[in-house]
């Protein structure tokens, strides 16, 4: 059975992403699919200018920090694109990600 909670959460984060990045989206065109129990998730989106969507597979992530600085490391992530899987590798994996307050909650 699908987790509700994260199904919301997965949602809250594509209205955030499409809020705060939508000049990088086609049309809007992003989809979230969090998992919380395996600090997991999913992004698809269609980029600006492209015709076919982009996945990108957080294989593994997890929250550090106290108090109200509180951070996120992908420790493994990969694409359906070989330069994206490049870049990410290069400047994403197991870098801290200042998150904010109702996003590191969420996760």
């Amino acid at each position: 059975m699908e987790n509700f909670l994260d199904k919301f959460k997965s949602m809250a984060l594509e209205g955030y992403l499409k809020k705060h990045f939508s000049k990088y989206l086609q049309d809007e065109a992003v989809s979230v699919s969090l998992d919380t129990e395996n600090s997991s998730c999913v992004f698809k989106a269609t980029l600006a200018g492209e015709n076919a969507p982009i996945t990108v597979n957080v294989k593994k992530f997890e929250i550090v920090g106290k108090d109200a600085d509180k951070f996120l490391v992908i420790t493994d992530v990969e694409s359906d694109r070989i330069w994206l899987n490049n870049l990410l590798g290069d400047y994403l994996k197991n870098r801290e990600i200042k998150l904010p307050s109702f996003m590191a909650s969420a996760l």
